[in-house]
């Protein structure tokens, strides 16, 4: 991996290409080695997150304020921005015809000085300009999470189909604020089932912890009510339809249709629980929810609920997920990847004795204790559940 970091006033940017090496690019030239990231003074700017950024907290990522926007927006000469980064692009197919085995090289010790210069200098006026106009949202905070998780995510390599590769995720990809994946990611968002056994990891076996009915809870934990510690669905069958003999499939089955569809009656579950709950988030006027985590959704008010649930859990586990990543930190044991309400280690034997640990640290959430399930196996397509 070939990492170079640009220094712009405040602003540091670190680059990764295909291969190992390191640099600085400070405003006027290029060092070679990163050695004054240490006497760098915290709450600094940067693009976006890299392993060269030792504590993340310390740094504002310009990139979660442009949204959606590519950096080539800002550029207030987009022609000379897209002309350099199109003599670097012309400068690595070059090298790939030649032949040159570039995992032996660093790609910014191949191409000549001047052309790696004229783009870092490109790239600098246009990061000084989305400086300028910056404004924090009010949902930073989980969006720094989001973007640290999922950065580091993407450099953790894992085999499908026979091929290394990676989860790469959007975390501006859904309204809710739910991750997505890009193109080139391994799609395990969408994988079908028969597919899943193809998913294997690098150290061994993959461990997946699965909040149980995080959404349910989710809802119980806005509605002021306590959390079981028992199998969500087996407390509210006992508490709503004490005397019926219904299966625990069958009663997850209906209170999952009565959640998710607002028009939905059940005069058990309406009595139990509140559709009104989105009304403490709710700005009717101009449509606005927002969110326990400060997210701000346009939405239409009989979709308010859903969205609340949804965008709340998912943070809810993206909160937790970072703070996981940071216990593994220095660790063989990485996340994987994270699939709706859960996260997926790939786990290295050595670590085995802190995963009880990080299965309550998974569990603790900012509303409550959300228990969760465990599973492991040699491949995505063949987990078991243990009990730890």
């Amino acid at each position: 991996m070939c990492r170079y970091l640009e220094r712009i006033m405040l602003i540091l940017q670190a680059l990764d290409i295909e291969n190992f090496c390191q640099g600085i690019y400070d405003g006027n030239s290029l060092k070679l080695e990163p050695s004054f990231l240490g006497s760098i003074k915290k709450q600094n700017f940067a693009w976006k997150h890299a392993p060269l950024f030792d504590n993340d907290e310390d740094y504002t990522y310009l990139f979660i304020g442009s949204g959606t926007r590519p950096l080539s927006d800002y550029s207030d000469n987009l022609e000379l921005f897209q002309k350099t980064h199109k003599v670097l692009q012309a400068q690595k197919k070059a090298i790939s015809q030649a032949k040159i085995e570039i995992e032996n090289f660093c790609f910014f010790d191949i191409i000549p000085r001047h052309q790696l210069t004229n783009w870092l200098s490109s790239r600098h006026r246009a990061l000084l300009n989305l400086y300028r106009n910056f404004e924090k949202p009010d949902c930073y905070n989980i969006l720094h999470k989001g973007h640290v998780l999922t950065e580091n995510i993407s450099r953790q390599k894992i085999n499908f189909e026979g091929k290394e590769g990676s989860v790469k995720y959007d975390i501006f990809g859904s309204v809710t604020g739910r991750l997505t994946t890009k193109r080139e990611s391994i799609p395990v968002l969408t994988m079908k089932k028969e597919k899943r056994a193809l998913l294997k990891p690098k150290n061994g076996a993959f461990v997946e912890l699965d909040l149980n009915a995080a959404e349910v809870r989710t809802l119980m934990a806005l509605s002021g009510r306590p959390q079981p510690k028992e199998d969500i669905h087996q407390y509210l069958q006992n508490e709503i339809f004490p005397c019926s003999n219904m299966t625990r499939s069958d009663f997850k089955e209906r209170v999952f249709a009565w959640l998710y569809n607002p028009s939905s009656i059940n005069h058990g579950f309406d009595s139990y629980f509140s559709r009104n709950t989105f009304r403490d988030f709710f700005n009717q006027g101009p449509s606005i929810l927002t969110t326990p985590f400060g997210r701000k959704l346009q939405v239409e008010e009989r979709k308010a609920q859903n969205y609340l649930l949804q965008s709340t859990t998912s943070d809810l586990v993206v909160e937790n997920a970072y703070k996981i990543q940071k216990t593994l930190k220095g660790r063989k044991t990485k996340i994987a990847f994270t699939l709706h309400d859960s996260i997926v280690l790939d786990m290295h034997r050595e670590d085995s004795g802190v995963l009880k640990e990080i299965k309550s640290s998974f569990e603790k959430t900012r509303l409550g204790r959300f228990p969760s399930t465990c599973r492991i196996g040699k491949d995505f397509g063949n987990l078991k559940e243990i009990r730890i």
